[in-house]
Formats: structure tokens, C-alpha cells, sequence
């Protein structure tokens, strides 16, 4: 074989790997456990890369030499620091570092154009990634749930565990939200809340989670659900605007990834709503391919960019 292409799409979680050939005969995909560099560090996630990729290549007979392009989009890739730590865990495999793009997991779906593109991902977290005309990518958003991760399944689980002891204490009322809460986790007293926002808050899956809730509960006309809907849609729609800002355009191509925007249809219309009334000329849509055949296709593109 003359060589071949890899792409990978690395998450906190699960490691995935497909591989092609010059023709784009796909060869393999593979799985693996996965990291996120920016949490789990360099030492951890350097062995999670070597789990997935060295017995992959190994069982189909590939020198990691040979590669004709490799795109690595990947969990934590944050900060220039992140990129050149994950650049050297490649090159430690073999791999041609001019044959090698290292990017942010949720940025992959820009390069599925030639156009200025924008991509709004919002399922655990949230980011918004845009690149410009000159091909300069601006971030905005997702750096630490915390203080970030606006409008996200853990923006919106945070609301309800706010909307519910809201309810407990007699503040203020969640009629339907409130029993499905209740129903679904069996907590049911303030202390209890507490109890498990003391034990979870560093773990964000925890309280995504409830964002389902949410979206019950609002398809169901709780009023309180549907305005923590407004409220994340009004967040996604900053990180959108405010990363077009930074584009200094108005038309533009503008994807929609992540669980909330993609299987969640109420919180999607309302980020749709706002988008066309500040951004008019944008054309908004769900990316038609998973973001492992998105890297592949980098990856190709990689090789013929001259």
C-alpha cells in the first residue's frame, strides 16, 4: 500500500479511529477508552493515544510512517499547549508531523467547508468555534463548566436542581417539572439536593443529566421548564453572535451539534428564532455525517493542501 488516512474523534469517554486508503476504501474503525487532555493530563492521555492507535495499525499492517494524513480532533484540546503535547504523542508513534493536525473535537465540522463556517455545539458542555474568510478560527466559550459551558445540558440540569428546590422551599412553583424530578431521582428535600450538588459538581455529567427533565417537562407546558429553555437559548445565541463578531461577517454557514441541539427540538427553535432575527443571512443546519468521518475527510484534505 502506498499509504493511507486516519482520523480520529477522542472524547472524554470512548476513542474512535477510522482508517482509509488512498481510494477510500475504509480499512478499519476502532474504539478505544478515551481522555480529555486538558482533565486527565498528559501522561494518561498519551497512553489512552497508544491504546487506541498502535494496535489498530498494528493489525492492519500500517507504518504510522506511511501516513499520508492524520487528523486528530480531540476532548481538551484548549489551549496551544494542549495541541503540542498531543502533536508529540503522534510523532512519538512515527507519524509525519507535516502529515498531522491536532484540533478541538467540536472544531472538526468547520473544515466539512471551504466557506466561512460557524459550529454551536451544545450536549454536555458548550463551545462556539467560527472560521473566517482568511481561515482564522475564533472560540468562544466551553473553557471550565463552571464559569462557562452556558446554555449546555449542564447549564440547564444546574437550572433544574435551582427550579426544584425553588419548588421545595415554596418560592416559586414547577407543577410538572418538580414531580418528574422527584419521580426520576428520588430526591425529594432540600438536603438532599444539596447533598448531591456537593457530590456531583465536579461532575458535570451528573447534572446534564436532568437537562432530559427540562425537555419533558417543558413539552409538557411547565412554565418554568420552557423559561430554562429561553434562558439557554438566549446563551447559545451569545456565544453565536459574539463569535460572528469576532468574524466580521454576516453570511455564513452555522452548524448545530451536540445532544441539546440535535435531539432537543424546542431548545433548537428557539436558538433558530434568534439567529434569524440578528443573523439573517446565516443558513443554519445539522451536519450530515459524524464527527470521526468529518475528521477522516480533514484528514484527505490535509494531504492536498499544497
Amino acid at each position: 500500500m502506498t499509504g493511507f488516512y486516519a482520523g480520529l474523534d477522542v472524547g472524554g469517554t470512548n476513542g474512535r479511529l477510522k482508517i482509509c486508503d488512498p481510494a477510500g476504501n475504509v480499512l478499519g474503525e476502532f474504539t478505544a477508552p478515551g481522555c480529555s487532555l486538558n482533565t486527565d493530563g498528559a501522561e494518561k492521555s498519551r497512553l489512552r493515544y497508544r491504546e487506541l492507535v498502535i494496535p489498530a495499525l498494528e493489525e492492519l499492517n500500517l507504518d504510522p510512517g506511511s501516513c499520508l494524513g492524520n487528523c486528530v480532533a480531540a476532548s481538551g484540546i484548549d489551549f496551544p499547549a494542549h495541541e503540542r503535547d498531543c502533536r508529540s504523542f503522534f510523532e512519538e508513534m512515527g507519524f509525519l508531523p507535516d502529515k498531522l493536525m491536532v484540533i478541538n473535537d467540536c472544531e472538526v465540522f468547520l473544515y466539512l467547508t471551504e466557506t466561512p463556517a460557524l459550529v454551536i455545539i451544545s450536549g454536555t458542555g458548550s463551545v462556539c468555534f467560527g472560521r473566517d474568510e482568511n481561515g482564522i478560527i475564533h472560540r468562544t466559550g466551553g473553557y471550565n463548566h463552571i464559569v462557562s459551558d452556558e446554555g449546555s445540558g449542564f447549564d440547564l440540569g444546574l437550572k433544574v436542581l435551582r427550579a426544584v428546590g425553588n419548588d421545595l422551599s415554596r418560592r416559586s412553583r414547577s407543577p410538572i417539572l418538580t414531580p418528574l424530578f422527584i419521580k426520576s431521582t428520588g430526591i425529594d428535600t432540600l438536603g438532599k439536593i444539596d447533598d448531591y450538588i456537593n457530590a456531583n459538581l465536579m461532575e458535570k455529567s451528573q447534572i446534564a443529566r436532568f437537562s432530559l427533565l427540562a425537555c419533558q417537562a417543558a413539552a409538557l407546558g411547565d412554565e418554568t421548564a420552557i423559561e430554562i429553555h429561553r434562558e439557554c437559548a438566549d446563551a447559545l445565541w451569545g456565544l453565536i453572535r459574539d463569535t460572528a463578531a469576532k468574524m466580521e461577517l454576516d453570511g455564513f454557514d452555522l452548524l448545530y451539534w451536540g445532544s441539546l441541539l440535535v435531539k432537543n427540538d424546542i431548545l433548537r427553535e428557539m436558538v433558530d428564532e434568534r439567529v434569524n432575527k440578528g443573523l439573517p443571512g446565516v443558513r443554519t443546519s445539522i451536519p450530515r455525517i459524524t464527527a470521526l468521518d468529518a475528521a477522516l475527510q480533514a484528514a484527505v484534505k490535509l494531504h492536498h493542501i499544497p
